[in-house]
C-alpha cells in the first residue's frame, strides 16, 4: 500500500515564524544602538565640514579637506535637516542612513525575485536576512563610513546586475533610478568606480556590445561621474585646481605601505582569500551567471580597497560583504539545485537553515568586534573625557588642534556643537611634507626654503590661530611624522617660528596635559 505523503506538523508555521522573526527584528533593534554617541570620527569630521559650508564658509577655501565635493553635498542633507527639525546633526545623519538601509533592503528584496536562478525557496529565504546583516551589523564602528554608504546605496545595482547577467531587462525608469543612486554612491570616492567598471566589463563580455550600449543603467552611472568631474572644475574649482594637487602631493604618502605589505595585511589578506574561495565555490558549484556578476562586483570592491593603498579595515567592507553574499549564494543555490525544496511544504526547513546560518554570522561578528563597545565606553573614553574638558574650559566651544588625527576632536565637536578655528582639520599636509627623513636635514625647514605647499600651511594655520582666537589650543605630542635624527617633530615649536603664531600664543597659558595632548587656554584678562 502506498504511504500517504508526509504532512508538516501543525505547529510548523508557528515555529517558522519564531525562527524568522529575530532575523529581521534583531537588525532593526541593532540600528537603534547607532543613535547613541559616538558616531564614527571620520563621519563626524565630514559632517562638520558640510556644516561649515552650509553656514556660509567657502568649501576648499575657508575649510579645506581632501574629500570630493559630492561627499559634502550628500552629508549636507542631515545638516539641513537639523536646521528645520529638532535633533542634532549626528542624530539626523544616523536617521538618514537608517532610512537608506530600509529603502535599499526593500528594493533588493524585489530585485532578488527578478534573478532567474534565484527563483528558489532557500535562495529567496536566505539572501534577504544576510543582506540586512551586512547593512546593519557588519559595519559596527564603521557605520556611516563612505564604504558603508556606498554598499547600501549600490546594493540594488548589484542585484540588478545579477539579474541582467541572466537576461533580465528593466524598464527605462527603473534602470535610470538604480543607475543614478548607485552613481552618486560610486562617485563618493574615485576608487569606487572600479566596481561598476568590473561589473559592466563582465556584462559586456557576457551580453555583447549591443545589449550593453542600449542599457541605461551604466550610462546613468557614467553621467553622474561626468557631472561630478565637471563640478570639480567649475562650481568647486578650488578643489580641482588646488586641493586635488595638494592631496596628491601630501595626502597620498600618509599611511602608504608597500604593495606586499598591503596585500598581506591582517584584514586585507583574509578578505581577499575569502573572496577568492567563496567566489570559486559560487562560480563552479552553482553554475549561475548571477554568481559571476556578484564576483565581478567583489573584484571591483577589492580593487578599490587595494588602490587606496592604506589597508584600513573599513576600505574592505564592500569586498567582505560580497564574500559573505557569495557564501550564502553557494549554500542556498546548492541546496535548491540538488535537494529541491518546494515553497509550500518545506518552509520550516528553509527557516531552520536560514536561522542557523544567521546565528553563526551574528556570533562570529560579536566575537570579532563586540557590539557597540565604543558606545558603552564612550563616557570614559578619550573622546568622552575631552568633551567634558572642552565644555568646562571653552565657553565659546572653539578649539584649534595641532594633530595628525581626526579622533578625538571629532565627533566631540559634533556633540558640543563646537568649532575648529582653522581651515584644516588636521596636520595632514605637514605629514605629507615630512613623510620621509632625508640624510642629515634640519628638523624643520626654514621659511625661506619651504615649498609653496608647506609655506601655505605654515602661514595659514598661524593666521587662523591669530584671527580665530580659540578658547583652547590642543597640541598632539605624537605628530604622526617619522622621528628624524633622533628628534620628535613638535608642532608647537614648529609654528612658534612664525611670528604671527608666536604673538597669538603669548595670550595662552598651559591648562593641563591630557592623554597624549598638551592643552592651552586663553588667558583671562
Amino acid at each position: 500500500m502506498p504511504t500517504a505523503p508526509h504532512k508538516p506538523p501543525l505547529h510548523a508555521p508557528r515555529l517558522e515564524q519564531l525562527l524568522l522573526l529575530p532575523l529581521f527584528a534583531l537588525p532593526i533593534l541593532w540600528l537603534t544602538g547607532y543613535f547613541f554617541p559616538p558616531i564614527n570620527h571620520d563621519v563626524g569630521a565630514i559632517l562638520d565640514v558640510s556644516g561649515r559650508w552650509v553656514a556660509g564658509e567657502r568649501l576648499y577655501v575657508d575649510v579645506i579637506d581632501e574629500n570630493l565635493p559630492l561627499t559634502f553635498i550628500v552629508h549636507a542633507l542631515p545638516v539641513l535637516t537639523a536646521k528645520v527639525l529638532p535633533g542634532g546633526v549626528p542624530f539626523w545623519f544616523t536617521a538618514w542612513v537608517v532610512a537608506g538601509i530600509f529603502a535599499s533592503f526593500f528594493a533588493c528584496r524585489r530585485l532578488i525575485r527578478q534573478i532567474p536562478s534565484a527563483d528558489h525557496a532557500l535562495t529567496e529565504g536566505l539572501l534577504p536576512p544576510v543582506l540586512l546583516f551586512l547593512f546593519t551589523v557588519l559595519p559596527n564602528e564603521h557605520f556611516g563610513q563612505r564604504e558603508h554608504i556606498m554598499f547600501v546605496a549600490s546594493a540594488p545595482y548589484l542585484f540588478a546586475s545579477m539579474a541582467r547577467a541572466e537576461g533580465a531587462h528593466f524598464r527605462p525608469g527603473s534602470a535610470i533610478a538604480i543607475g543614478l543612486v548607485s552613481g552618486v554612491a560610486f562617485a563618493l570616492k574615485p576608487y569606487f568606480l572600479a566596481i561598476p567598471a568590473a561589473v559592466e566589463l563582465y556584462l559586456l563580455l557576457r551580453r555583447g556590445w549591443r545589449a550593453s550600449l542600449s542599457d541605461l543603467m551604466p550610462w546613468s552611472i557614467l553621467a553622474v561621474a561626468v557631472i561630478h568631474l565637471v563640478l570639480m572644475y567649475t562650481v568647486f574649482s578650488a578643489y580641482g585646481r588646488f586641493v586635488m594637487p595638494l592631496a596628491v602631493e601630501a595626502y597620498e604618502p600618509i599611511g602608504d605601505a608597500g604593495w606586499w605589505q598591503i596585500l598581506t595585511g591582517n584584514v586585507m589578506a583574509p578578505t581577499l582569500l575569502a573572496l577568492l574561495v567563496f567566489g570559486a565555490f559560487a562560480v563552479f558549484l552553482t553554475h549561475t551567471l548571477a554568481a559571476r556578476a556578484l564576483l565581478a562586483f567583489g573584484i571591483g570592491a577589492a580593487a578599490s580597497a587595494i588602490s587606496q593603498a592604506k589597508g584600513w579595515p573599513y576600505h574592505l567592507l564592500p569586498a567582505l560583504s560580497v564574500a559573505i553574499l557569495l557564501a550564502a549564494l553557494t549554500i542556498s543555490q546548492t541546496v535548491d539545485r540538488f535537494l529541491p525544496i518546494s515553497r509550500s511544504s518545506h518552509r520550516l526547513p528553509v527557516a531552520v537553515i536560514s536561522a542557523t546560518l544567521m546565528v553563526l554570522l551574528y556570533f562570529q561578528a560579536a566575537l570579532y568586534t563586540p557590539p557597540f563597545l565604543k558606545q558603552r565606553q564612550y563616557e570614559d573614553s578619550v573622546g568622552g573625557l575631552l568633551r567634558h574638558i572642552v565644555e568646562q574650559n571653552a565657553p565659546h566651544r572653539t578649539i584649534l588642534a595641532l594633530s595628525p588625527g581626526i579622533y578625538p576632536f571629532w565627533p566631540m565637536l559634533n556633540y558640543t556643537r563646537g568649532r575648529m578655528t582653522m581651515r584644516f582639520l588636521t596636520m595632514w599636509v605637514l605629514q605629507g611634507v615630512y613623510a620621509t627623513c632625508e640624510d642629515f636635514p634640519a628638523l624643520y625647514n626654514a621659511p625661506d626654503t619651504m615649498s609653496d605647499t608647506e609655506k601655505f600651511v605654515y602661514d595659514a594655520v598661524s593666521e587662523d590661530f591669530a584671527h580665530g582666537k580659540p578658547d583652547l589650543l590642543i597640541v598632539d605630542t605624537i605628530p604622526g611624522i617619522p622621528r628624524c635624527q633622533g628628534k620628535i617633530f613638535d608642532y608647537l615649536e614648529y609654528f612658534r617660528q612664525n611670528q604671527v603664531f608666536a604673538d597669538a600664543f603669548a595670550h595662552y597659558e598651559h591648562l593641563m596635559d591630557f592623554d597624549r595632548y598638551q592643552i592651552y587656554r586663553k588667558k583671562k584678562r
